[in-house]
């Protein structure tokens, strides 16, 4: 599928605009609050269903009570509305004449990000390893998501327990159980995604950087687990959850290691080392994406070229020459894109 036209009306500080894609690599270019961000906002609501910013209501212009997008495509039009005088305050999609009020599954399009805040995928907290690890396993996996949101709705339950005066061993063995259960998935999943990404990221790095330095990733578990496992995990720590009150073993605790020539990346590596491994991850993402979906993503880069010099910029761009990109720049000056856009 390629992009053509995307039409934007009441979305930030866009009231209206229109903007036309090359078939290959698109450049937005213009001063910082000058929209560039939520033109590529706008893609992801039609192509994911949602922002990568914020809730609905707040994708909306100031003073305005309603937004349109309407993304045409190879495949068709594809036109999100959101009106927040309605009852439901929810959007509407609309594909092929079919009006829903969420993105179902099958209508939904891979799309790889990249923004400034995905540098803290080597450097920030677990947290934000885990989202970026879920997030890629959602865009193949249709019912990952789903699993997620199980398990940390029988989370909050066991921890509302812990809280409880009158908790016991009992009392917190049928959680215990559906975690175990949803938790062996969701670790399973991740350790195979992360194995995946090893096996081809330090080659990826030193093409796009080159260098001789190695990446090597890694994940809390490094074999399957069983439910049986994980269940045990669970009972093991009855009484130091009691104590604190939380459950303290799972996948909501797990982590992905990052490092650089055997050290943290984290520690050790520069901003652009870490921008650089960042790009790489993407890249594989793109091709595991494509692999198992058998669907080209659409890239879309925001404020990427920022720190890169010429030689760099080509280097990620032909890493990225089978797909259609997008992306943003304060800067005009790149020798490396010919579709320049505007909004200065």
């Amino acid at each position: 599928m390629r992009l053509q036209t995307l039409t934007v009306q009441h979305i930030r500080t866009h009231r209206s605009y229109t903007i036309r894609f090359n078939d290959t690599v698109t450049l937005i270019t213009g001063k910082n609050g000058s929209g560039k961000t939520s033109l590529l906002e706008a893609v992801m609501i039609a192509l994911r269903g949602s922002s990568f910013r914020s809730a609905d209501a707040t994708v909306l212009q100031k003073g305005t009570e309603w937004f349109r997008i309407d993304l045409l495509t190879s495949e068709g039009l594809r036109t999100v509305k959101f009106d927040n005088r309605t009852a439901t305050k929810k959007k509407t999609f609309t594909i092929d004449h079919k009006i829903n009020y969420r993105l179902i599954e099958r209508s939904k399009y891979p799309v790889v990000l990249f923004e400034p805040d995905d540098l803290r995928i080597t450097d920030g907290s677990p947290t934000r390893r885990r989202d970026y690890l879920d997030t890629m396993i959602s865009q193949f996996d249709s019912q990952y998501m789903a699993t997620i949101r199980k398990y940390e709705r029988a989370l909050f339950q066991r921890n509302k327990l812990l809280k409880s005066s009158t908790v016991n061993h009992d009392v917190l063995f049928p959680w215990n159980v559906l975690l175990s259960e949803y938790g062996q998935t969701i670790i399973n999943k991740r350790r195979a995604l992360v194995y995946s990404l090893n096996q081809i990221v330090t080659e990826v790095y030193q093409t796009i950087a080159p260098t001789k330095d190695t990446i090597s990733l890694g994940y809390t578990y490094d074999i399957d687990v069983t439910s049986g496992r994980l269940l045990h995990d669970y009972e093991s720590v009855y009484e130091r959850d009691m104590m604190l009150k939380t459950t303290t073993v799972g996948p909501h605790r797990h982590d992905m290691s990052v490092l650089i020539n055997g050290n943290k990346a984290a520690d050790t590596a520069s901003r652009g080392e870490n921008r650089t491994i960042v790009l790489s991850l993407k890249f594989i993402e793109a091709v595991l994406v494509e692999k198992m979906t058998g669907k080209k993503p659409i890239i879309l880069l925001d404020d990427v070229f920022s720190e890169l010099d010429d030689d760099r910029q080509k280097l990620l761009l032909k890493e990225f020459h089978e797909n259609q990109v997008i992306m943003t720049s304060a800067s005009t000056k790149s020798r490396s894109v010919r579709h320049i856009v505007s909004l200065s």
